[in-house]
């Protein structure tokens, strides 16, 4: 996390120390919340930046509203985000290259069964850093802030939108879903880190792990959010499905995730029959190997 803080002694001969505030301003930020209404944030994160883009500082409201700040008289850039998040972090002390970015995450730690051995990848993908999911980032940029020495009731509105992407991927015709099975997922090609200067994704492409829902015994659904995929380029986008007795399945994805209508609600559908194989009795860990299920797809 970022913060910067100065305070600035001067002595007066024969007196006690004093401090001299006459540069200092009382500022108002006040967030509108027009373009995310059903926002939910915590905090609201501010950094302010300097007209050369070198950091000042950092402050976090506790209100979704806002709040004053006590700032010198000067000229800045604002961008902000919302705080107190597990899954993101901040970095980059610039202007044009603070963002807020995903954590590292162990492949499997969404089925719970960390104790696996990491389990194959697709080839073309498996250099690729693993990243947990972010939480839901709402924020955005304020290129031009002048605060004015002497003037009282300075503000500024700053307008947040949400950053994150929504996605669903479905797979449909699963058999031989059973409770003794844990099954978890991976995504490729995902971005790793928003920055709110330009409001792009941005860092390198990483693999997702990701928890499954099971809202029938024949569908297993993954929603979550991102910063999007192909930060730097377009690429192959591979959703993997792991289970807890070491069976694994790849699909290629990349034209669905690449062909949408909506780029904020991306909804994959994977509609071909998958066969897991049936949990064996006692399975653990030490059971050797990792095996490939085999699944049709029809390339029309």
């Amino acid at each position: 996390m970022l913060s910067v803080s100065a305070i600035l002694f001067s002595s007066c001969e024969h007196k006690d120390i004093c401090f001299d505030h006459s540069h200092m301003v009382d500022m108002e930020i006040k967030f509108d919340w027009e373009a995310a209404p059903n926002a939910t944030p915590q905090t609201m994160v501010v950094q302010i930046f300097r007209t050369d883009g070198s950091h000042y500082i950092r402050h976090e409201f506790g209100s979704t509203n806002g709040g004053k700040i006590r700032i010198e008289a000067g000229k800045y850039k604002l961008l902000f985000h919302n705080g107190e998040m597990k899954s993101v972090d901040e970095r980059g002390n610039t202007y044009d290259t603070y963002e807020v970015t995903t954590l590292p995450q162990s492949l499997l730690d969404p089925m719970g069964r960390g104790e696996l051995s990491m389990p194959p990848r697709p080839s073309d993908t498996d250099d690729q850093l693993v990243h947990g999911v972010p939480e839901t980032v709402w924020g955005g940029c304020h290129e031009k802030l002048e605060v004015l020495a002497g003037v009282s009731g300075q503000s500024v509105t700053l307008f947040p939108a949400e950053a994150t992407v929504e996605y669903t991927i479905e797979v449909r015709n699963v058999q031989n879903m059973s409770d003794n099975l844990d099954i978890s997922a991976a995504l490729t090609g995902m971005s790793e880190s928003w920055r709110p200067a330009y409001g792009i994704s941005s860092g390198l492409s990483v693999t997702m792990p990701l928890s499954l829902q099971r809202p029938d015994s024949h569908t297993l659904i993954a929603r979550f959010v991102s910063f999007g995929h192909c930060p730097q380029e377009e690429g192959i986008h591979y959703f993997s499905i792991y289970t807890s007795n070491k069976n694994f399945l790849d699909f290629d994805v990349t034209d669905q995730m690449h062909e949408v209508t909506d780029p904020k609600h991306i909804h994959v559908v994977i509609d071909e029959e998958v066969v897991l194989p049936k949990p064996e009795e006692g399975m653990s860990p030490s059971v050797p190997g990792w095996d490939e299920v085999e699944v049709d797809i029809p390339m029309d």
